[in-house]
């Protein structure tokens, strides 16, 4: 379940990405978000909501140490909500 969800996240992500070419704030959250799919990923989550709690988990890890503005942090939480939204998970806070 996991492999299918981490796919079409990292599909999804990929596709926003190539339509964020000339967006760079758009461009830089898709990299962002890709990452920390990337990094939650290689634990193999046993199930589609472990990689989803992982991966909020990671990103509020985080932006508690990574020196964003309120603006990048707020730009990677919409986008990631959208895109929760289009592969239909709830799960993003």
């Amino acid at each position: 379940m996991s492999e299918a969800l981490i796919s079409a996240t990292e599909n999804c992500l990929l596709a926003r990405e190539q339509s964020a070419l000339d967006k760079p704030d758009e461009l830089f959250y898709c990299s962002y978000l890709i990452s920390h799919l990337n990094l939650v990923a290689a634990e193999m989550p046993e199930s589609g909501e472990a990689f989803l709690h992982n991966l909020q988990e990671s990103l509020d890890n985080a932006f508690s140490v990574d020196q964003l503005s309120d603006q990048d942090k707020s730009g990677i939480k919409s986008l990631w909500n959208e895109v929760c939204g289009e592969i239909g998970s709830p799960l993003a806070s």
